[in-house]
Parts: structure tokens; C-alpha cells; sequence
């Protein structure tokens, strides 16, 4: 094991022990004699005085025989350094002009340069030398990332065998990478690989920890804590971390704000006095499936050192647990019978059904399978209840005689806020039933005649045809491929139909009659969607009584259609994922800022057929809560391969929660897929500035370091221990030969020059 080097003297050995016997007998035979010499001197201070003089002379006479020599290390200007790990991060830049933490940190560098020769590394997103530290004052810090250990490999890699001697980090502390992700706060150790690292550098590795004389002003969102999924219209707790400093006296609050996919949700007032750190509990409720981001923000305050830690996001998968559905009929029928049978069949399924029992003046209805008669309870629906349903389905009712007008806002608020409407005809349905004219007409896929001019109702059976359109739709898929599914409706029959309906624009008609007469149409409406299907007759269907073919195969078949379209148009009215054509797929957790995005786009048409050659529009636009920017990127005209599979790399995009938009039409209607993505910071340079000595800390006792506030010590910085066996160290020993110094001659003569005086004043020959 290698010995500890210290200075020390070091003697000749020339004579040997025989030699140095000889001369100590010398020596104490001459104090002998010189003590007898003396005794004739009548004064004791006299005989002290002379004996002392001539024993000093022989000590130093044996001294200079025994030639000593003082053997010290010598200072190694061009091998021998001190490494300097300078972080160059964005937080070092913060504070005010010439009182910054970069100032105090050069102050601290200007120091160390002057106590011994420093090779200064900075440390922020890569470690990079600085040939020249006289030019450090003329640019700020801003690197967005702090890499402590990169800079620590990077001194390991280049230190020269012997010539570190030291390691000073001088730095606030915010580290962004590596070491921060292996040593997390509550850490009382360093990690077992950057413990080993610094055992291997085999130099003390102190620190500078660059504070701030006041505390900072800062209000930052650290992290939004909440599940990964939710569920629709179900409400969810939400916790937002903040870090509040330098605020606690100021009064007043703080206003945070929770936004869904850029929409405002939530809004609620924190107090700025109290704890530093604190978690705001809040509540809110996803509307529909997919993907969601959440932003919590807090408004800056005119004071903060920056604003840019004032908002984080997170993101939330939201999935259906149960479909809530609000049935209302308008009188009990056959159609009404099997579609509740239809849905209660299904346990995912929460069914509320009202229907008409009496006449019209009357209004009373019954509740599901109870058979009392209750008023219409129209306020307690559309009002108190309506925001927890998911789909809302009128059977043959008749909005017109129950004068629900003044709920008709809340209906529209329901459907264009991502709710779904389906609704189904009859004699007192659509046009028969009041609809034409009302705020009702404006939720529906299909426009409305006046009932003078052949809006009603036809009892008559109507032949089926799909459109373009409906070869190409997910809901009205009956059969394999659009062929098959063409065949499969052109073998059912419909026994009435409503009137006076014809296409709208922002609708998409599916099926028709043979005089193209609209029969299935849906639309989008705002974020909610709506259905309309024009007969009280499906139910012959289920009941496989529509033609006359009339084997169990067909029977069999025909029951089968009847489920599959219901379950279709309740699965494209709820926005199930599966049932989209144009389906984007992107990462499953957060972007690193800096690196390249992929989407992947799959175009499939209502049989699961690859779509070719469709042209595709991608948009990109950032979101933020209060704010409706237009898209920051856009890309020229894409098409899909003959598999129907499309690519897309983005650049780099800037942190922030972005919605990427891809638009393509198929048969004629618009189609548009959108990916919520979350481009996350690389470090956390803007969200966290306050600083901490936590891992310098910790890197300081790893490796026998010390840990200095503001400036290193005047003193100088203790070294490494310098190894007896290190040969670069043998090379550097000075041998300082004292016997030979004209000093010692000189101390003789002086001594024996005074013994003499003294003998001949007091009268001693």
C-alpha cells in the first residue's frame, strides 16, 4: 500500500556507527575538560555562561559532520492542477445584474486561479474545457441542462497519472441529469456508480455552492400527480405541486388554473402565505375517451424571477367503465321493447329509461319497468341530470307538445361539449314531432321540412341502399368488405319512414331508400356527435320478420344485424377509438425536448380495408389554457402507402403540451385524427431554480471533499496526499542540503568568536 509522503530531514550515513561513537567520545571529552576549565571562575553565571557557548559549538560541529539534508516536495507548475467543474447552466444566471450567480461564481474561479494552477471544465449540457477563464465574464450562462457527472468522467478521462491534486465544483447545486435521476431527494448516500467514480479520480472533490443572498421570488409548478387513465364523466382528483419562495410575506393568493386539452376546467385561489412547498388538491372530470392533457398554470406574478416553471403537464388516458344512457320514448312499442332489451343485455351499460304512457295533455310517463305514472320530469333531466349521461336517445318522442324549448341550451351544451344524441323516428318523431324550427333541428345530421311541406310520416315499407358514403362507414358495416355489406342491406326492409329529410352539409348520409330519400345520416357536432335513423321499424330485424325469407339462417342473420348496427352506432356516437379511419399512433409517455417526434397514421375504411393514396394534411399547433394559437407547423401533402400506412417525423418541437392534426377526405367526406403529445423540458433548468448543496453534499463526503458557501477558502484548497511511490513524485523532491550553508559557518565562528571574548573578560586563559 503506498505511504503518505511528508517533508522531513535526512542525515548521512557515511561514517557509520563505529565513526559517530568516536566523535561523541570527542565531543564529551572536550565539554569534560572545558567544565574543568571553568571551575576556576569565582561566578557560577560565568561557569554556565562559557559552558553553553562550547557546548553549542560541538553540537553544531557534530551537526555539520552528520551533513542533514531537508527533503521536501517541489511544486509542479506544468504537471500538477487543480480541476475546476464550472456549471454553465441557465440557473447560474439567475439574479440581478453583477450580484448574478454566475458573478459570484467567477469571483469564487478568479480565487482558485489564484492560489495554484486550475483547468477549468463546464459543466451544463456537455462538458466542455475552457482554454481561456479571462473570457468567462462576457456571456451569461444558458444551458438548459446540468450535467454534473459528465463533467466528472470528463476529468476522470483526461487527468494525467499524479498531476490532479484537487477538485473544486462550484455550482448551486441544480443538477438536471444523471446524478439528480440516480440520487433523488431523501438520498443519505451517493449511488454505488458515482461513488465509484469518484473513488477512482483518488483526489478530494470539494465544492463552492453558489447561494443566493436573499431568498429567490419564484412560484414554480413542480408536478401534477394524478393517474395514468381515467374515465369519462367521472370525476378524478388531481394534485398540483407547487414550490413557493420568497413570497411568504407578500399577501394576497395565487390563482391556478387546470385546463383539459388546452380548455379551462378548474380555477381555484391559493394563499401565498404558508408552507414553501404544498400540493393543491383538485378535482376534475375528463368528458370523453382518448388521450387528454392537463396543464396546471399559475399566473405569474409581477416579482418572479421567471415565469417559465409556472406550468407542467401531464397526461391521462381516459377510457369508458360504463356507457350512461338516457332513454326517452314516446309511447311504448315494439322498437322501444327491443332496443331497452337490447342495452340492458349489455352490463357495461347504465340504462335510465322514460316513456310516454298516457296522452299527450296528460304528460305522465313511466320510469323503466315501473308502472306508476309520474309528470314529465323534464327540470330534473335536461338540468340536474343530463351532464351524466353519456348518450341520449329519442325513440318516436315528441318534443314539441312538452314544451322543452328552454332546456334546449343545456342540450346543446351536452352534445357540442362531447356528448351523443341518437335519434330515433316515428310518427311523432323528427318533423311529426315539433322538431323543424327548434334549437333542436340544429343537433341533428339531417335537414328538417315544415310539416306542410311533406315533413312527417310515410307507413309504407322503404327498400335500403347504401351511399358512397356508407360503403366506406364504420356504423354501417354489415358485412365483410362494402360489397357484402351493400348485399346485406339490400335484404332488409324498413315498414314506415319519416319525411321531408334531406341532406345537410356538416352531415354524412349512410343509407337511403330507393328514391334517395335520407334513411341513416350522422354528423359531428362541435366535440359531440349525433345520429339520426329514420323508422320505428328496426326491430323487425331482431324479430327476423322483415322479408320473406324466412330459414333459420337468415332469421339468424337478421338478428345479428340488428345488434351489430345498434352496437355500431353507439360505439361511433361514443367516439370509440377502434371505429376511426384515419387512427394515429405516437410515444406512450412524454417527448424530450430536443429530440425528433414519429407519428404513425393508419387509414382503414368501415370493413378494416386498407385506405391508398389518400392525401393527408399534418398541422401541428402548441396549446395553452385561455389561448387559441394557430398551428406553428405545418407539412406539404402526404399520401398513404398501398397498405395504407403513413409516417411523419417531426423536428424538435418546443416544451409544451401540441396537438398534431392530420386531415384526409374519404368518399368525399372529411376525416381528422388528432394526437395529443407532451414535449417535456430536457432538465428542469426552468422549473426548479432554487438552488440546494444536497448533492454537493453528498458528492463532497464520497470522496473526502469539503463543501465551502460562496467562496472557497483564503487558505487554500487542501490536496491529495502525495504518494512516496508515485515516480512523479520522487522526480519532484527538493534535498536542501543544511550543513553546508554559509550560515551555519558563520553561527560557529560567532560562538566560538564570543567564548573567547567572554575567557579573556573574566580573566580565564
Amino acid at each position: 500500500m503506498p505511504q503518505t509522503w511528508h517533508d522531513h530531514l535526512e542525515w548521512a550515513a557515511g561514517m557509520g556507527w563505529p565513526g559517530w561513537l568516536a566523535l561523541l567520545a570527542l565531543a564529551l571529552a572536550v565539554l569534560l575538560l572545558t567544565a574543568a576549565n571553568v571551575r576556576l571562575l569565582a561566578k557560577p553565571r560565568h561557569r554556565w555562561t562559557l559552558l553553553a557557548l562550547r557546548s553549542a559549538s560541538v553540537a553544531l560541529v557534530l551537526a555539520a559532520l552528520g551533513q542533514p539534508t531537508w527533503v521536501s516536495q517541489a511544486p509542479r507548475p506544468a504537471g500538477q492542477r487543480l480541476a475546476v467543474i464550472l456549471d454553465r447552466s441557465a440557473s447560474m444566471a439567475t439574479g440581478a445584474p453583477g450580484s448574478r450567480r454566475w458573478d459570484r461564481a467567477l469571483e469564487a474561479v478568479a480565487t482558485l486561479a489564484g492560489q495554484m494552477p486550475v483547468e477549468v471544465i463546464s459543466a451544463g449540457a456537455r462538458p466542455q474545457p475552457i482554454l481561456n477563464p479571462t473570457e468567462l465574464p462576457r456571456t451569461l450562462p444558458a444551458d438548459q441542462t446540468t450535467d454534473l457527472q459528465a463533467a466528472l468522467h470528463h476529468v476522470a478521462d483526461a487527468q494525467r497519472a499524479g498531476a490532479l491534486q484537487a477538485m473544486v465544483v462550484v455550482s448551486d447545486g441544480l443538477d438536471t441529469a444523471t446524478l439528480a435521476a440516480r440520487n433523488p431527494p431523501g438520498t443519505t448516500s451517493l449511488d454505488a456508480d458515482s461513488a465509484e467514480l469518484l473513488q477512482g479520480l483518488g483526489v478530494p472533490v470539494h465544492a463552492v455552492f453558489v447561494d443566493d443572498p436573499e431568498p429567490t421570488k419564484d412560484v414554480a409548478v413542480t408536478a401534477i400527480r394524478a393517474s395514468s387513465f381515467g374515465f369519462a364523466r367521472t370525476a378524478m382528483p388531481v394534485t398540483v405541486d407547487l414550490e413557493i419562495s420568497g413570497l411568504a410575506d407578500r399577501p394576497g393568493t395565487l390563482t391556478l388554473k387546470l385546463s383539459d386539452n388546452g380548455k379551462p376546467m378548474v380555477t381555484q385561489a391559493v394563499p401565498l402565505a404558508g408552507p414553501s412547498r404544498r400540493a393543491v388538491e383538485l378535482e376534475f372530470q375528463p368528458l370523453h375517451v382518448g388521450t387528454h392533457i392537463i396543464e396546471a398554470q399559475v399566473v405569474a406574478l409581477p416579482e418572479e424571477a421567471t415565469d417559465a416553471n409556472n406550468r407542467a403537464f401531464a397526461a391521462l388516458r381516459v377510457v369508458r367503465e360504463r356507457t350512461r344512457v338516457l332513454h326517452l320514448a314516446g309511447k311504448p312499442s315494439w322498437d322501444s321493447r327491443f332496443l331497452r332489451t337490447h342495452m340492458r343485455a349489455n352490463p357495461s351499460v347504465d340504462l335510465v329509461s322514460f316513456y310516454i304512457m298516457v296522452s299527450q295533455g296528460s304528460g305522465g310517463l313511466a320510469l323503466g319497468d315501473d308502472t306508476t305514472l309520474i309528470p314529465f320530469p323534464a327540470k330534473e333531466i335536461f338540468e340536474d341530470a343530463l351532464s351524466g349521461f353519456d348518450l341520449v336517445v329519442l325513440q318516436d318522442f315528441p318534443f314539441g307538445p312538452f314544451q322543452l324549448e328552454q332546456y334546449l341550451p343545456r342540450l346543446r351544451q351536452f352534445v357540442r361539449g362531447g356528448g351523443a344524441l341518437l335519434v330515433l323516428g316515428g310518427p311523432q318523431s323528427l318533423g311529426a314531432g315539433g322538431y323543424f324550427g327548434s334549437g333542436m333541428a340544429d343537433l341533428l345530421p339531417l335537414q328538417l321540412a315544415a310539416p306542410g311541406d311533406d315533413g312527417g310520416w310515410v307507413d309504407a315499407p322503404a327498400g335500403l341502399r347504401l351511399t358512397p358514403i356508407g360503403l366506406q362507414h364504420p356504423v354501417a358495416l354489415l358485412g365483410a368488405d362494402p360489397p357484402a355489406s351493400a348485399a346485406a342491406w339490400g335484404k332488409h326492409l324498413w315498414r314506415g319512414r319519416n319525411t321531408g329529410l334531406s341532406a345537410r352539409e356538416a352531415g354524412a348520409v349512410l343509407v337511403v331508400d330507393a328514391a334517395d330519400h335520407p334513411l341513416l345520416a350522422v354528423s359531428d357536432i362541435g366535440e359531440g356527435r349525433s345520429a339520426v335513423v329514420a323508422t320505428d321499424s328496426l326491430w323487425t330485424w331482431a324479430f327476423g320478420a322483415d322479408n320473406d325469407h324466412s330459414d333459420s339462417a337468415n332469421r339468424d342473420r337478421h338478428r345479428a344485424d340488428y345488434h351489430r348496427l345498434l352496437d355500431q352506432l353507439a360505439a361511433w356516437l361514443l367516439r370509440d377509438p377502434s371505429l376511426d379511419l384515419l387512427q394515429l399512433q405516437g410515444p406512450g409517455a412524454a417527448v424530450p425536448e430536443g429530440a425528433t417526434l414519429t407519428v404513425r397514421l393508419t387509414a382503414r375504411d368501415g370493413a378494416g380495408v386498407a385506405l391508398p393514396r389518400l392525401t393527408l394534411r399534418w398541422s401541428a399547433a402548441r396549446q395553452s389554457a385561455g389561448e387559441a394559437p394557430p398551428p406553428q407547423w405545418t407539412l406539404a401533402a402526404q399520401t398513404t402507402d398501398s397498405d395504407g400506412r403513413a409516417e411523419l417525423t417531426l423536428p424538435p418541437l418546443q416544451p409544451g403540451a401540441w396537438l398534431i392534426s392530420v386531415q384526409a377526405e374519404v368518399a368525399g367526406r372529411p376525416h381528422t385524427a388528432v394526437l395529443p403529445v407532451v414535449v417535456a423540458p430536457l432538465g428542469s433548468e426552468a422549473t426548479q431554480i432554487q438552488p440546494t448543496d444536497r448533492l454537493l453534499q453528498l458528492i463532497a463526503r464520497s470522496s473526502g471533499g469539503q463543501v465551502w458557501p460562496g467562496r472557497p477558502p483564503s487558505r487554500g484548497v487542501p490536496l491529495r496526499p502525495i504518494d512516496a511511490d508515485d515516480p512523479a513524485a520522487v522526480a519532484d523532491r527538493i534535498h536542501t542540503d543544511l550543513w553546508s550553508r554559509p550560515e551555519v559557518l558563520a553561527l560557529l565562528m560567532l560562538l566560538l568568536s564570543g567564548e573567547w571574548w567572554l575567557r579573556r573578560r573574566w580573566g580565564l586563559a
